[in-house]
């Protein structure tokens, strides 16, 4: 995956620059551009090549190990990269309608692709009140219901209160654990259901198991738990699958609301520089849903829906491979939209009180003792080979969520029984790897497994300390998210930002991924010997994503490749580490065309979206696991 630079030597200093015919969108979603580019020669200097869009003065991140250092690139007017290098050199190229943009001494790079996110989930759960996934003593958590509750007393009595965001280790003092009692003491007759911020966890009232039919006789849904009390109770604490059965129950917000919420969506992943991404929990009516939002133009990028395969269906492999060959016959949307994924869970999450994420030895008690709970294994490794091996067979790529060691393991083994069929085109992936085992770190290269991961939570937070440092002991603690690990044993890693369980920051994960920090906690990086070099960091977010999402045409900025590229607001490839974080994308180009622009009226719309959708800004503690249900 090197990268071919033309021409280039020392880089010289130039003049002023400016924007040439650049007309910025004029409405949310809106994405052409005026100024289709001129004639300029060709590299080769044999025919004219349309210079559509060049971008000058800034300092280019090509996605490749060492290489001449570039400042400005070239796109024509097919989409494609056509030059990199100088400023001077790429000048010349420059005609009378090519768009010009002044990087202004900042980075330009591949645009993010996002390995594992949900942005449809985000869309939903923005119709939400959301706690803001803090910690809260029980006092302030009932006061902060109390006038959620107040605020909406017209839906009294039968009108759902769902909230977004609640932190479900953040019940203070430390390991506390929610029940229907704290919400049955509130002033209300509503229903009430508070979605975890792991999306693993829910916490409803009375009022809400009753309707939901769920009792002390409800047996537990495969992959999922109803928590129970002493007494075979329900406590209001549902676990993984377990919360699926509130579903058929809960009232669906109008096509309306939800596709307001979608554009805001789409507007959203422009300007944070998502140039390609997959949804990881995809069902078929998210494949539509994409194509639609396509075709109204919102949606430029290249996305892969990777289609979920429950627990129970992942017991039955042709049941499960006939499904799919339905979706794939029923599908006709645009070759942007890649059906080449199945999504599988193997676990759950790691963090006290779920410990539902399976690991090869025991939790520990808040004493640091032994018990006798492992986690459980939604899909046993016998039938997750078997699946495997009837997906691979009709060429899907595997993308299984796996948290703890046992559940990493489980997959490696079942990887590793196909990949002799020589299927590289699979690539089959693992994603969160929150515990691998050392034993199975080089596994990964020799079945060329991708690693995906997503290093914000690698920090010292709530999640981390609180709710796991206690149960897992020194040794284990010290091996959490095991990036550098991975990519010394050979592992591609793929980054990705499981947005909403965090929010959209796509330079928050690419510099905790560097340090490991927490800037809101005054404490050491969590386990900075699994640190990633900034180049790795980079290019797990660009190039090793894009291998993930079999997108070979993009990820680097390399001659004939698509020119899907970022221009940021300062150089992240010198400024110090922690400034990354506050890296803002001024331009997001896909297929060379300008479908962001920080400064447009567009662009300050989306800014406001953002802050209305609480899914860009700061406040959210790291942690959680896969988004699912949505």
């Amino acid at each position: 995956m090197s990268v071919v630079l033309p021409g280039t030597s020392e880089t010289p200093a130039v003049g002023p620059l400016h924007r040439r015919t650049f007309l910025a969108a004029a409405g949310a979603g809106a994405l052409t551009v005026a100024g289709a580019g001129t004639a300029a020669q060709a590299s080769t200097g044999s025919a004219p090549v349309r210079v559509a869009t060049v971008v000058l003065n800034g300092r280019v991140f090509t996605g490749a190990q060492g290489g001449t250092p570039a400042q400005a690139v070239a796109v024509g007017g097919d989409g494609k990269v056509l030059a990199v290098g100088r400023d001077t050199d790429i000048c010349r190229r420059i005609g009378p309608r090519t768009v010009v943009i002044d990087a202004d001494g900042g980075t330009v790079m591949p645009g993010i692709q996002d390995g594992h996110m949900h942005p449809l989930g985000a869309a939903a759960q923005s119709l939400n009140p959301s706690l803001g996934n803090v910690s809260m003593t029980i006092p302030q958590f009932r006061a902060k219901l109390q006038e959620l509750l107040d605020a909406s007393a017209a839906q009294e009595p039968d009108g759902w209160l769902q909230v977004a965001d609640w932190n479900p280790v953040g019940l203070l003092p430390a390991g506390t654990v929610g029940d229907k009692s704290l919400l049955d003491s509130l002033n209300t007759r509503r229903p009430i259901h508070l979605q975890g911020s792991d999306f693993h966890n829910s916490l409803v009232n009375s009022r809400a198991l009753a309707l939901a039919g769920i009792d002390r006789n409800t047996p537990d849904p495969v992959g999922g738990q109803i928590v129970r009390d002493a007494n075979r109770e329900p406590t209001g604490l549902l676990k993984d699958d377990a919360q699926g059965l509130l579903s058929g129950v809960i009232p669906a917000p109008s096509a309306e609301l939800i596709l307001a919420a979608q554009v805001k969506m789409a507007g959203m992943l422009l300007a944070a520089g998502i140039t390609s991404f997959l949804d990881a929990s995809s069902a078929e009516e998210s494949v539509k849903t994409y194509a639609d939002l396509m075709a109204r133009g919102l949606l430029p990028q290249h996305v892969t829906p990777a289609l979920v395969i429950d627990a129970e269906l992942a017991k039955k492999p042709k049941e499960a491979a006939e499904y799919l060959r339905g979706v794939r016959g029923r599908f006709a949307g645009p070759a942007r939209l890649r059906l080449t994924t199945v999504k599988v869970f193997l676990d759950g999450v790691m963090e006290f009180p779920a410990q539902s994420a399976a690991l090869l030895d025991p939790y520990l008690d808040a004493q640091g003792r032994p018990t006798d709970n492992r986690g459980p294994l939604h899909v046993s490794d016998r039938d997750y080979r078997a699946l495997v091996r009837a997906l691979d067979a009709d060429g899907w790529q595997m993308h299984a969520h796996a948290i703890g060691d046992r559940a990493v393991r489980t997959a490696l083994n079942a990887y590793e029984a196909v990949a002799h069929h020589g299927h590289a085109s699979r690539r089959h992936t693992i994603t969160h790897l929150q515990l691998v085992h050392p034993d199975d770190y080089r596994r990964f290269a020799r079945a060329g497994v991708v690693a995906s991961m997503q290093l914000q939570w690698a920090m010292p937070s709530s999640f981390t300390n609180d709710a796991l440092r206690p149960y897992l002991g020194p040794q284990r603690y010290a091996r959490l998210y095991p990036a550098h690990s991975l990519a010394r044993a050979g592992a591609l890693l793929a980054g990705g930002s499981d947005w909403p369980v965090d929010p959209l920051l796509p330079f928050t994960q690419i510099a905790t991924a560097i340090d490991r920090s927490n800037p809101a906690e005054n404490q050491p990086p969590l386990n900075i010997r699994e640190a990633l070099t900034r180049f790795q960091s980079l290019a797990m977010h660009t190039v090793g994503a894009a291998y993930q999402l079999h997108d070979g045409n993009s990820g680097t900025v390399r001659l004939g490749r698509r020119a899907d590229l970022v221009v940021l607001d300062r150089d992240i490839t010198k400024v110090p580490v922690k400034e990354i974080r506050a890296a803002k994308v001024q331009y997001t180009l896909v297929s060379g065309r300008v479908v962001h622009e920080a400064k447009s009226d567009t662009g300050r719309a989306r800014a406001e979206a953002a802050r209305g959708m609480k899914t860009l800004g700061a406040g959210r503690a790291s942690g959680g696991s896969c988004c699912q249900g949505h």
